[in-house]
């Protein structure tokens, strides 16, 4: 069975071309990835208690985010796609020298959601617009 990614791909406002068709095995190793790498950020914030911490392990946090903002779109997770992409480009700014306050409960929500995401098909707007809203503020 073959399962599509919905991928439009736009130019001037007109869809060239729609959908990318995944194949059952791409999904099954896409899903197995994504979930080590929610595991990878559940491993780096256990040990991790405050902002600092997460200072501290940004770029090992941004490594996972990286990996899911590209693999999640591919497999129909826009969402959790996009949800990525913002933590991504936090952390980023994080690596360049800010030091936002709150990014150690952003990281752990995010985290949350992405598991319930992956569980259940979980709505990530909301978290995903929170994350936008951190990142515009810092």
């Amino acid at each position: 069975m073959k399962n599509r990614a919905d991928i439009e791909y736009k130019s001037n406002g007109q869809i060239l071309a729609v959908g990318i068709v995944m194949s059952d095995e791409f999904i099954k190793l896409a899903t197995k990835e994504i979930n080590e790498e929610i595991l990878g950020i559940e491993d780096i914030l256990n040990s991790c208690n405050d902002d600092a911490k997460v200072f501290e392990n940004s770029d090992k946090l941004q490594k996972h985010t990286h990996k899911i903002k590209g693999l999640a779109p591919m497999m129909g997770k826009s969402s959790m796609g996009g949800l990525a992409t913002v933590l991504d480009d936090t952390l980023k700014q994080i690596m360049a020298g800010k030091t936002p306050q709150g990014i150690f409960d952003l990281m752990t929500t995010s985290h949350e959601k992405l598991v319930q995401n992956m569980n259940n098909d979980f709505d990530l707007e909301p978290t995903v617009e929170e994350a936008k809203n951190f990142l515009n503020g810092m």
